[in-house]
């Protein structure tokens, strides 16, 4: 979009930013959660075939966190890099 002056509007450009962040971190959410209730399903599951109840969920839910811990680690240093290289 144009003002009066033929600049492009900051508005535009800024809500674009933000939507192209929002949808990156939207998908780190989804990815984190999808890859969390996996493990822990594929805990109960294996405790429901084992009988095992409840250390497979327990191992499942500990391997999710770790999985979930290492996905945040490198989004922060992602995002720390982008930083440092625009300032």
């Amino acid at each position: 979009m144009l003002d009066n002056d033929g600049k492009k509007d900051k508005f535009t450009d800024q809500f674009g930013r933000s939507a192209r962040a929002m949808s990156d971190y939207l998908g780190i959410g989804v990815q984190i959660a999808t890859s969390f209730a996996f493990f822990v399903f594929l805990g109960y599951w294996g405790d429901t075939q084992l009988n095992t109840s409840p250390l497979l969920l327990l191992a499942g839910v500990l391997v999710g966190m770790v999985g979930m811990a290492l996905v945040l680690m490198k989004t922060v240093q992602k995002a720390n890099r982008n930083s440092r290289g625009h300032s």
